[in-house]
């Protein structure tokens, strides 16, 4: 069995206990210290000390101490030796003015002690404090208790009793206790920007326990941010080789995301000032808030919807750190511009939600617009919610902003220039549209003495002239407090020719960056399942559940709603819940009708088919279809990367949805349906007859 490792801290400053386990047991008098007499009298006090305040009967105490082999009078001598520690020990004053008390209950015995007087139960209360801190939220706390608790350690606990085995186990418990107080002061010291205060004895650890991925990521941000990335590197590399030779096994996702962060220099690495270190316990700790109202009507968006209470914020730890650190740039006077792309339901409201919540707790507003789906919108809509809301809240700034500002603004905002007649002046256009986007450049970095957060949310419905000043203001936004965050549909950003010209416009910036929203981790569908349904659900349901709904939050929750008490895994394959359901359609009513076609020859003839059916009509193959190209980009369908040539639906409802859209459409289309689904054997039929019939299939499905 691994000994415990011994640490060299200072307890300076602390008094000792009464009662010492660390190292040799040891108990002090007023006049120094007692000796206890032989291994096995000093046993009996050790164990009983384990179990303080607990009755430990005679008989476990006989085979804790002699194990196997018991003497022929080993009550006798259990009672001679406990009555010479209560005459030792019991019966006169300690160090400290300590108190303890041995005595006999029925079948066995106990010892009383106070915690503050045995150094075990000290450091065990103080880890204890220091983890509450931690999961309060609280990171200073949090390094004050566990660098206390770990200055209490001096050498391992009952060194002199090594070979009884009840001794040993405590040992190896109390070290696992240790080495939690390590990783978590660790945590906290990152938080908040102490990280080479705790390297030293990060690197000790990390070479001691070598297993411990979170110790070895802790120590690879370390070093990174002491300048030593190469060193970072090494450590990877090493802890997988070693991995891999004593376990065949290769290191955890954690592990390899803080590896690739690494390599990109990502930002969120970088130190921050934030109590609420991002992706750390503190974070992680607080509970979710909770929802705000839906903007689109009683049902909300997608994504609104999946914000209640059972969707805890789970699975974008790594984002949320890369929102804070461009917080931290903005607090510096280093403005960003983030770009939060994903399809609908993959949780970009919930983040923003959450960054937001933490901004208002590190004392910094933000100011939240959502887009509505809206045809009619007027010129700059977004921008005129944001300028209303912001000035709303800095009326001071407003009044320090040039005159000839707020007249060009004015038509936007009438509030913003004292001449209420000004509201009539029309938008500008052409010429005058640099002028009008300076204006509103102004305005807001005006606003942005302090540092101050707009998020655009759903901007994939802005109008044209909006999208223009979204490079603009990127641009001009450099050298400000001002964070401007930005959330889109993959698709429409992928596919719409504006936001498409946008999106490159505004990434040309060195000061923007777009954080690409995927499917959830099956750990995190896990979580987010157990949530929603109370308790743990068996691992074949969460993989059939995280299958099913493709890791997008949203479908997994309505498929949790949808289940049935006692449901198996079966039972979730085929299942599409009629809300589901409904938004799926809602959604894809909005696409052009060349992807609609693509979707449906998919959903119809399946992936092992498109690839024939498509040369059938003579275009080669999916990749001569811009349509079909166009689907793929935007994250409607995906490319089997063992087939090239396949493509199918990335997520198993929307294929299903589609499916039965055409089979309860008119009786022509069922008929295709049926063909393409195989209902035909074209074995029966003539080869130049079923590639007739196939053509007009695949011609008939594909008619928008």
């Amino acid at each position: 069995m691994e000994k415990p490792h011994r640490i060299r801290t200072s307890a300076a400053g602390a008094a000792p206990a009464a009662i010492s386990a660390f190292g040799r047991m040891t108990v002090r008098l007023p006049q120094g210290a007692l000796e206890l007499g032989p291994p096995r009298r000093r046993a009996v006090l050790a164990l009983l000390l384990i179990n303080a305040g607990k009755v430990v009967s005679t008989s476990s105490m006989i085979r804790s101490i002699w194990e196997t082999e018991p003497p022929d009078h080993a009550v006798a001598t259990l009672q001679s030796y406990v009555s010479r520690l209560r005459r030792l020990i019991a019966a006169q004053p300690l160090y400290g003015g300590a108190a303890l008390r041995l005595e006999y209950r029925s079948p066995g015995y106990v010892l009383d002690a106070a915690p503050d007087h045995v150094d075990v139960m000290r450091f065990e209360r103080t880890v204890g404090r220091g983890l509450a801190a931690q999961r309060r939220g609280e990171p200073s706390e949090t390094f004050a208790l566990l660098s206390e608790a770990l200055r209490l350690w001096a050498a391992p606990p009952f060194e002199d009793l090594a070979g009884y085995e009840f001794a040993d186990q405590e040992a190896v418990r109390l070290d696992h206790l240790r080495l939690t107080a390590v990783e978590t002061r660790a945590e906290a010291a990152l938080a908040l920007g102490r990280s080479e205060e705790v390297l030293p004895e990060l690197e000790s650890e990390a070479t001691r326990h070598p297993m411990r991925e979170r110790l070895v990521s802790q120590l690879m941000r370390a070093q990174y941010r002491d300048g030593r990335q190469a060193d970072a590197l090494r450590q990877f590399e090493h802890t997988r080789q070693y991995l891999a030779a004593e376990l065949g096994a290769d290191v955890g996702p954690e592990l390899r995301r803080v590896h690739e962060e690494i390599l990109r220099h990502d930002p969120s690495l970088a130190s921050t000032s934030f109590h609420d270190a991002p992706g750390s316990p503190f974070t992680a700790a607080r509970p979710a808030p909770t929802a705000e109202p839906a903007a689109a009507g009683p049902s909300g968006t997608p994504e609104q919807r999946a914000n209640g209470d059972c969707a805890a914020f789970t699975g974008r730890r790594s984002e949320l750190r890369r929102l804070l650190a461009a917080l931290e740039a903005g607090h510096r006077g280093e403005g960003r511009t983030v770009l939060v792309v994903g399809e609908a339901g993959a949780g970009k409201t919930r983040l923003v939600q959450e960054f937001g919540r933490l901004c208002q707790e590190a004392g910094t507003d933000v100011v939240t617009v959502h887009c509505p789906p809206c045809d009619d919108m007027p010129p700059y809509w977004p921008w005129t919610q944001g300028l209303r809301r912001a000035a709303a809240r800095r009326p001071d700034a407003v009044e320090a902003l040039p005159e000839s500002a707020r007249r060009v603004l004015a038509c936007l905002v009438p509030e913003l220039d004292r001449d209420r007649g000004a509201d009539d002046r029309p938008l500008p256009s052409g010429p005058g549209r640099f002028e009008f986007h300076d204006a509103v450049s102004q305005a807001l970095l005006g606003l942005s003495r302090r540092p101050l957060v707009l998020v655009l949310e759903d901007f994939q419905w802005a109008d044209a002239a909006s999208l223009s000043l979204l490079a603009f203001l990127t641009r001009q936004s450099a050298e400000s407090r001002f964070l401007l965050v930005v959330t889109s549909r993959t698709f429409r950003i992928a596919d719409d020719p504006g936001l498409r010209a946008a999106r490159a416009a505004v990434l040309q910036s060195l000061n923007a960056e777009e954080i690409q929203l995927g499917a959830l981790a099956p750990q995190h569908t896990g979580q987010i399942v157990t949530a929603a349904r109370g308790h743990d659900v068996g691992p074949e349901l969460c993989a059939a559940l995280h299958e099913r709904s493709g890791g997008n939050p949203y479908f997994l929750l309505g498929l949790v709603e949808a289940l049935p008490d006692g449901a198996a895994a079966e039972d979730v394959r085929d299942l599409v819940p009629t809300v589901t359901q409904e938004v799926i359609i809602e959604r894809l009513s909005g696409l052009p009708a060349d992807i609609l076609a693509v979707l449906n020859v998919c959903a119809v003839l399946g992936p092992d088919r498109v690839h024939g059916a498509v040369e059938d009509v003579g275009s080669g193959d999916w990749k001569s279809s811009d349509a079909a190209r166009r689907a793929v980009r935007g994250g409607l369908l995906a490319v089997d990367e063992s087939a090239p040539e396949r493509i199918d639906f990335v997520h198993p409802l929307i294929r299903d949805v589609v499916r039965q859209e055409l089979a309860s459409a008119e009786p022509n289309r069922r008929t295709v349906c049926s063909f393409a689904a195989g209902a035909l054997d074209p074995d029966r039929t003539c080869e130049a007859t079923h590639r007739r019939a196939h053509h007009g299939a695949l011609r008939a499905v594909a008619s928008p």
